[in-house]
């Protein structure tokens, strides 16, 4: 098969024809074959489209010989074709959809699941017989710890052997005398048309496979693109459905990419079934359940399925270990935020005997209009307002500079939360009311039991803040006057040290404090964004989860007091009910 290397081109409107493609894949006989077939699949369903394919290598097959968790586990097979799709050089890519991360780079959609292969694990052995019939204490090839873990309650006298290469690579293993059996997945087999070499077909119900297992991910940039708009001719339903579903429960574990982790759903009609498998890292501990879902509300059901079984994992009393009287020791937890926060978050971590990787992400500077600030502020000391409205730490600063004394005993002071009540306090001013739910909604339902309607209120913001406190003071009745108060700025890049520790996948937990650095972190670390994917991702209160949601990042934790202690305390309460995730390099 000839590998055309044609360049793109770059319209990627969605609203003009398109009359080329190039279909990003890697070099392997089995990637070629899927992206052949899908090129084949786009040729039927668009005679005119030209597809031309492009070879691009990522780390996973460069490193034939490392373990897949030393090289870096999550993405470690799709990362250069997502980048490849951000740079351009590539319209589509072609994924076996096991190999992609659940956390999707910004900018990228997987636009199609097409229809799939048999999602089974099968077993390749010398002997000619299944697991059962192997000789006693066999050696057994895998490359995956799911496969492992499974391995061990079946056969519990095996010797299991980490391998790698290329499928053709394992079935000559699997026919040394170095092994009795290996275990590969039967639609890899089939599509290279050797499913005459399997002597074993694991059902389901004894041996669940990886999430997303015999099916193709087509990944384009998003919508609109001339790309996502031919690649989603190829989406089927039910396939699709089945596989979301699967990376869904995946998606909501968090904190350790070496998890053992297995998922598979069939969609019959408006029933799903689901088999599901978890264990931990060790092994000590096994969970194995199936569900009967229905088509309408499976997918919301997932993460309460997901987090049911990693608790009931963790209740299982270990065989081989003891349960970690410090959850988070030894994990290693990405610190986002602004320099002051981040050091913040790095002393109440650290008692934890945690890992810390410093990343601040936000800049604060005086506000970007003095003049009118330093206005609203001498209005405030004349008695003009019956209410200053601070919705951040970041305020109090502009408050001391103007002189407290001028403010005190002159205006109420209504504050979004505790900590920026502390904030205040500590700068010498007395509080008249704090939100009980520390939210700016709650802020404004605070205010309601208040003589609101009549009433003025200064309400100082940031400058990316939301509207969400003064539209609803001014709902109440409340004449509402908004000056900004300090500027937020994303900073320029983020630190190589940072990025390749994000990249390897050692990242545990990643502490996101604002919206602004969930947008922040999500542009920046762009591909690298994927590898995240299994880590614990903690938002500090309501608004920053609600930022994640919309960036379409999964929430693990979120902290219901936004404080660095709440969010160690919350993060603590995480892993201490999931004892079955440990830490990367503990």
């Amino acid at each position: 098969m000839a590998v055309v290397i044609q360049a793109p081109t770059h319209d990627h409107s969605g609203t003009r024809s398109c009359s080329r493609l190039v279909i990003g894949t890697r070099g392997s006989a089995l990637a070629m074959w899927q992206a052949e077939a899908m090129r084949a699949a786009l040729s039927a369903q668009f005679p005119d489209l030209t597809v031309d394919l492009r070879v691009i290598r990522p780390e996973g097959d460069i490193d034939k010989t490392s373990s897949l968790m030393k090289i870096g586990g999550r993405g470690v097979f799709a990362s250069a074709l997502q980048q490849a799709l951000l740079d351009g050089e590539i319209d589509v890519a072609v994924h076996s959809a096991k190999d992609v991360p659940t956390i999707e780079p910004a900018g990228l959609v997987i636009a199609a699941f097409p229809e799939r292969e048999d999602a089974r694990d099968a077993v390749i052995s010398r002997h000619g017989v299944g697991l059962s019939g192997l000789p006693g204490r066999p050696v057994i090839g895998t490359s995956s710890r799911r496969r492992a873990v499974q391995l061990q309650v079946i056969r519990p006298d095996a010797t299991i052997i980490d391998i790698r290469g290329n499928i053709d690579t394992r079935l000559r293993k699997a026919e040394s005398a170095e092994y009795d059996a290996v275990i590969l997945a039967a639609a890899g087999l089939a599509r290279m048309g050797w499913q005459g070499r399997i002597v074993e077909y694991l059902p389901f119900d004894r041996f669940v496979p990886s999430p997303g297992q015999g099916a193709l991910a087509i990944e384009t940039r998003v919508d609109p693109d001339r790309a996502f708009n031919v690649a989603k001719a190829l989406d089927h339903p039910d396939v699709s459905l089945s596989v979301r579903l699967e990376r869904e429960f995946l998606r909501s574990m968090g904190g350790g990419c070496t998890t053992p982790i297995g998922a598979h759903a069939v969609v019959a009609g408006d029933v799903v079934t689901l088999w599901t498998m978890m264990a931990s890292d060790d092994g000590s501990s096994f969970r194995r359940q199936a569900f009967a879902l229905s088509r309408s509300t499976a997918m919301s059901e997932v993460p309460d399925i997901a987090s049911h079984m990693m608790k009931t994992l963790g209740s299982t009393p270990p065989r081989a270990r003891s349960l970690p009287v410090e959850p988070l020791a030894g994990k290693h937890v990405l610190l986002s935020g602004t320099d002051r926060f981040v050091a913040s978050l790095g002393a109440a971590f650290r008692p934890e005997h945690v890992h810390i990787i410093n990343m601040p992400t936000l800049k604060i500077l005086p506000s970007s209009t003095p003049l009118a600030l330093a206005e609203a502020l001498e209005r405030a000391a004349l008695g003009r307002f019956d209410w200053l409205v601070v919705t951040s730490r970041q305020s109090v600063p502009a408050l001391t500079e103007f002189g407290v004394d001028r403010l005190r005993s002159r205006v109420r002071i209504a504050a979004v939360g505790a900590s920026t009540a502390k904030a205040i306090r500590d700068a010498g001013l007395d509080i008249d009311l704090t939100a009980e739910v520390q939210t700016g909604p709650g802020l404004v339902e605070a205010f309601q039991s208040r003589d609101a309607p009549h009433s003025s209120a200064l309400c100082l913001l940031g400058s990316t803040a939301s509207e969400t406190v003064p539209v609803g003071l001014g709902a109440l009745g409340v004449d509402v006057t908004r000056v900004e108060s300090y500027q937020s700025r994303p900073v320029d890049r983020i630190p190589d040290d940072v990025r390749e520790a994000v990249r390897s996948g050692s990242v545990d937990v990643v502490v996101f404090s604002s919206p602004l650095t969930v947008q922040t972190l999500t542009e920046q670390l762009g591909a690298d964004l994927a590898a995240l994917s299994g880590a614990c991702l903690v938002a500090m209160g309501l608004t920053t989860r609600r930022a994640m949601e919309r960036a379409n990042l999964p929430v693990h934790v979120e902290a219901l007091e936004p404080t660095p202690e709440g969010i160690v305390t919350a993060s603590r309460t995480y892993f201490a009910e999931r004892p079955g995730i440990e830490a990367h390099n503990a």
